[in-house]
């Protein structure tokens, strides 16, 4: 089938809903989940990043976070982030206003903004009002909401308007400059401090709309096999006077593997070529049970830098363990973050950077 150009806009179907036998929920838009999954990914996946150009939260400094500003993949994960966070947010916002009146997300088409307040204001009915087809801007919905009578949805928009607004700015400046991106720990504080207890009340606190944890099936990871939820305990982070970067690490490396497992054969045999090119055999030395899927596949690395030339003089060489991944899951973890028996986890297993690796070399 042959389009004009203009005709690609209007050739997409309009998905309001989840077909019924699969979805209970009838008040929120599908895609606002699927944003609310991939900000989760992007902000989890901004350790493994740090990791890949070589950096350590042991002695990350300030020139390093700008440097790690600089680079394509850490440019993904943020924008990945503050973009579907703020368009789990907008979409939120203007489900509420549909809520209220099917055509009050829309942008108007016979009356100002100042007077469709008035009429909210005053309970007035506005069926009368003329609506075009194109939804409102993000403030604009913020400005509407606010002008509603009285719910938990709008106590939420109240209590967290500065990091609404907030928000919004760090994603036009996004957008429309192109160059803006905060640095790592800066954006561990705005995420955990500011956007996941907003999160947390949208999804929680908005009973008259939705059951948040039924909400959970469409946008969470699957927790089947461990006692902890990483998302859950970064909340809990957010509450502590002093943030705690390299718990954060440690949890978003526990949530991204949650949301990536299984990973397949393919990322599985990524792994194990890895593994068989170091210079010993350490999958049958250091198999561990991974504390995420419960596999025998944990595998501990010395703390040896393979990414440049490495030569050892012959004889036996002791190594801590330097990295932990998961060749059924996905994890990765480092020796930058605590041991997850620190965290309750993991304990039966033992330390696992405390891990002796003996390399012989003839």
């Amino acid at each position: 089938m042959s389009l004009s150009v203009k005709g690609y806009s209007d050739s997409g179907y309009v998905i309001k809903v989840f077909p019924d036998e699969y979805y209970s929920c009838k008040n929120i838009t599908p895609s606002a989940l699927t944003s609310l999954t991939l900000a989760f990914k992007g902000f989890f996946n901004t350790y493994n990043t740090l990791h890949s150009f070589n950096f350590n939260l042991n002695n990350f400094t300030e020139a390093q976070e700008k440097q790690l500003c600089e680079y394509s993949e850490y440019h993904e994960n943020y924008l990945q982030t503050i973009i579907h966070f703020h368009h789990f947010i907008e979409l939120l916002m203007k489900d509420a206003l549909r809520f209220h009146s099917g055509n009050l997300a829309n942008k108007l088409q016979n009356l100002k903004e100042t007077e469709l307040h008035q009429y909210l204001h005053e309970g007035k009915d506005i069926d009368e009002i003329k609506f075009t087809g194109e939804t409102v801007e993000y403030k604009f919905s913020v400005n509407r909401i606010l002008a509603l009578p009285r719910s938990s949805f709008k106590d939420t928009i109240i209590k967290h308007r500065d990091v609404i607004e907030e928000i919004n700015k760090l994603r036009n400046k996004s957008l429309h400059r192109g160059a803006y991106f905060l640095p790592y720990r800066i954006l561990d504080e705005f995420i955990v401090r500011m956007i996941l207890p907003l999160v947390q009340d949208l999804l929680y606190k908005s009973e008259e709309f939705w059951n948040g944890k039924e909400l959970e099936e469409y946008w969470k990871y699957d927790n089947g096999y461990a006692d902890i939820d990483p998302i859950k305990e970064i909340i809990n982070i957010s509450e502590e006077k002093i943030m705690d970067h390299k718990a954060i690490a440690f949890y978003k490396a526990f949530g991204l593997a949650l949301y990536q497992k299984p990973v397949g054969n393919l990322l599985n045999r990524v792994y194990e070529e890895d593994l068989i090119r170091q210079i010993y055999n350490i999958q049958n030395e250091s198999k561990n049970t991974c504390f995420v899927c419960g596999s025998n596949t944990l595998f501990l690395y010395p703390d040896i830098h393979y990414s440049s030339p490495h030569k050892l003089n012959k004889g036996e060489h002791c190594f801590k363990s330097g990295k932990a991944i998961c060749t059924k899951c996905g994890l990765r973890l480092y020796n930058d973050v605590n041991e997850p028996a620190d965290y309750g986890i993991n304990e039966e297993e033992g330390r696992i950077w405390e891990y002796t690796h003996l390399i012989e070399v003839y």
